[in-house]
């Protein structure tokens, strides 16, 4: 299983996103389809998709609406996609 199939999967669990075209949207920035594709190639995250993903997790752990669960799930993602930038791109920071 990819990060890419991961991350949907950790989010829809905690409540983050209802579907995999609102993930597609809403946290990675592509057209509703994007993640679909991607899985039905065995494709993960491009360096642009991650890091798009990395920054929309990050605003919304700041969210008052999250339950202490659903913070955590955020935190957990966020620090796998900082170790998949890092070991895979070489990127060692995202603003």
């Amino acid at each position: 299983m990819t990060l890419l199939e991961t991350t949907y999967r950790q989010l829809r669990c905690a409540g983050l996103v209802h579907c995999a075209e609102e993930f597609s949207r809403y946290y990675l920035g592509k057209n509703s389809n994007w993640y679909a594709y991607q899985k039905h190639t065995g494709r993960d995250y491009s360096v642009n998709a991650a890091i798009q993903c990395l920054r929309s997790i990050r605003s919304k752990q700041h969210s008052n609406e999250l339950s202490k669960a659903q913070v955590e799930a955020l935190q957990r993602v966020e620090q796998r996609m900082i170790a998949h930038l890092n070991m895979q791109h070489c990127i060692a920071e995202v603003c």
